[in-house]
Order: C-alpha cells, then structure tokens, then sequence
C-alpha cells in the first residue's frame, strides 16, 4: 500500500448521455487524483461496458485516455466490476493501464484489512437481480456475448440498462437496500472494513460482530455531487468533491 494514500469512487455511470459528468470527472483526476497511490474505481464506472470492443467505440476514449496519462503519471488505477460493467477485462489494461481484479479482492490499508467490492451483491433480497447476475456472470454466457458483433452487443447492452432502469423504478426500498445478513457474511471473511458502491447513498456504519467491530462505507453515486472515499493518514474518510469553497 503506497505511502500516498488511496482515493475509491464508484457509480459515474459515464456516458455520452450524460457529457457533464465526464467532465467532472476529468476536474476530479486533475485536481484530486494525481498525485495519489492508488485510484479504486469500484464498479459501474461505465453505464454500460460491451467488453474488448468497447474500446474501439468513440463513447470513451478521451476517459481511458485520461486514466492512462493518469497511470503514466505514477498513480495506480485499480478496477472492480460493477453489474454495468462486468464484461471489463484485459483491454482496459492494455488501452488504459487499468488493472481489473473482477467481483472483488481484499487489501491492507494502514491497520485495516478491507473487502472492496461493488455491492450489489449485498443486495440479497432483490431476487430477480441475483438470478441475472449468476446468468451473466456464467462463463459460457460472458464468452458468448463477447463474440457477438459489437452492434448487437451494443444493441442488447442498450436494451438491458433500459429494462433495468424501468426495473427499478418499480422495486421497493427494502429489495433494492442492503440485506444486514449478507453485509455480515462479507465481514465472516475476517475483515474489518467493507469499501462498497451500488447503493448509490454515501454513509458509514458500524457493526458489532464477535469480539470486534467493523465499519461498512458506502460510496454515493455522482448524479448529483461527487462523493468519494479517502485513505490517508491511516484512516478513511468521506469526501465531497469540489470541496466547499475549493474551485466550486
């Protein structure tokens, strides 16, 4: 773990639909970004990602440009799968100097070993998502939709987020939150901090598990303000980006 700290985001939902918040993003690696170890980016960074092809699409490239004059720069950028962009792999290291660790991984940070991970996994009680998410995460299926022409890929990529977000909007609160079980199921794997998105609400909570206590921080979303997670000092600590009074 660099002696430079460590910054996480999640849930940018970057898209030609929404340029404004690309262009934040670009501030946020300018001004906040450079400089530090490690940036974490932890899932559904992309709206949607159609896997190796998607490099070659126009949607992106001046983000995966930025994330490697970023990484060239001397700052870290590791990459965590969100349920929007599963089917990131080998090319965003080799386009954009990305490294990708799949659904999860586990790290030291100071004294506290932390599970970082999207979380939507969490979302136990969301029956439907969970059986999409198996589906899509089976290894013949992922094989499969890669080897599709990129403008059907694209085409049912496009079809499901809009399925999913009509979903949503009829789901209750209780099935789309975070079922207390599994947060504490993750923390079973000996951890004693959770770094996770998907929730798309940026809070901190403390859990007494057996002889110990963990913490679970939950990155916002940044449709409205860009909320992100800091590593320094030894300690973790919530973010708002532009800070009050610095380049708002």
């Amino acid at each position: 773990m660099s002696g430079r700290g460590a910054v996480f985001i999640s849930d940018l939902h970057l898209s030609d639909r929404h340029p404004e918040r690309s262009e934040l993003f670009f501030r946020f690696l300018e001004e906040r970004a450079a400089g530090i170890g490690t940036l974490w980016i932890l899932g559904d960074f992309f709206d949607f990602w159609i896997g190796p092809a998607h490099v070659r699409l126009g949607e992106h490239r001046e983000t995966l440009l930025k994330l490697r004059a970023l990484g060239d720069a001397g700052t870290e950028v590791k990459f965590i799968w969100g349920n929007r962009d599963f089917q990131a792999g080998e090319e965003l290291s080799k386009f954009a100097g990305v490294e990708v660790l799949g659904e999860s991984c586990e790290r030291k940070f100071g004294e506290h070993r932390t599970l970082l991970i999207h979380g939507d996994s969490f979302c136990s009680r969301d029956r439907g998502h969970q059986v999409f998410r198996a589906v899509t995460r089976n290894r013949v299926v992922k094989a499969i939709y890669k080897a599709l022409p990129s403008a059907v890929s694209l085409g049912i990529a496009k079809r499901l987020r809009a399925r999913s977000e009509a979903g949503v909007a009829r789901k209750s609160a209780r099935t789309m939150s975070f079922a207390e079980e599994a947060i504490r199921e993750a923390f079973g794997r000996g951890v004693d901090t959770i770094v996770c998105g998907h929730c798309h609400e940026a809070r901190e909570e403390e859990f007494e598990l057996e002889g110990r206590k963990g913490r679970l921080y939950t990155l916002g979303a940044w449709e409205e303000e860009a909320r992100y997670l800091e590593f320094s000092g030894g300690e973790f600590r919530p973010r708002v980006f532009p800070e009050a009074g610095k380049g708002a």
